[in-house]
């Protein structure tokens, strides 16, 4: 092969690289969140769980809300100041 189709080659070589680099880096991002997305599905099951059996231990519903994960309680929401449902 001739200088020139090996300088061709090389330069070919290296962007490829850069490429499968970046294909890399999308691919572990991608592993990670599944894998995030995967322990937060099996900690809420043993959330639910958790709070299932404290039912069946004597809780209530009502105690178990004001111990419950910020997710599992409900916010009151509020209206913004000076809106035209404060001032009726």
């Amino acid at each position: 092969m001739s200088d020139a189709a090996d300088k061709i080659l090389e330069q070919l070589q290296a962007q490829n690289d850069l490429r499968m680099e970046a294909a890399n880096d999308i691919a572990q991002a991608v592993a990670a969140r599944v894998e995030s997305e995967q322990q937060l599905e099996q900690a809420k099951a043993a959330e639910k769980q958790a709070f299932t059996a404290a039912l069946k231990k004597g809780w209530t519903q009502a105690e178990l809300n004001k111990i419950g994960s910020p997710a599992r309680r409900r916010s009151r929401k509020k209206s913004p100041e000076g809106s035209a449902t404060d001032e009726s």
